[in-house]
């Protein structure tokens, strides 16, 4: 993921890996199967926090196929938004579900930050290096 930037940090969780990378982008990974549901969420958003230092950062998300998001995880997203590092989001999809999932939080939960979906990690990165 992102060779070409050096790792800064990581904070590795049994369900995935946050890491800062020197272009300044958050990575976050979701590993294979992994239920993201309000418990979880909350794990990560303390990551997010210590990762960022708390500072507005863009972030890249990601993840293996069989990801899924609970109801109430997309509905409490909302919610956290006011709360979280993430000064922008780029979701890369790499399967059906993962796209769904992505669009459809888009479409009926409306961010209040930037917010895009991509096909691949480049155009990801592109785009958020225009939103440091």
């Amino acid at each position: 993921m992102a060779s070409q930037t050096t790792l800064i940090k990581e904070i590795r969780i049994p369900e995935g890996f946050i890491q800062l990378r020197s272009n300044g982008i958050v990575y976050v990974k979701l590993f294979e199967n992994t239920i993201l549901d309000v418990p979880l969420q909350l794990r990560m958003l303390a990551c997010y926090q210590e990762i960022t230092e708390r500072k507005l950062t863009p972030f890249l998300f990601e993840g293996e196929g069989g990801v899924t998001v609970t109801k109430e995880a997309r509905d409490n997203a909302v919610h956290l938004e006011d709360i979280s590092p993430c000064k922008a989001m780029a979701v890369v999809v790499t399967t059906i579900a993962i796209a769904i999932i992505a669009n459809f939080y888009f479409k009926f939960n409306k961010p209040k930050r930037p917010y895009k979906v991509f096909k691949n990690q480049q155009d990801a990165v592109t785009w958020l290096l225009t939103q440091v």
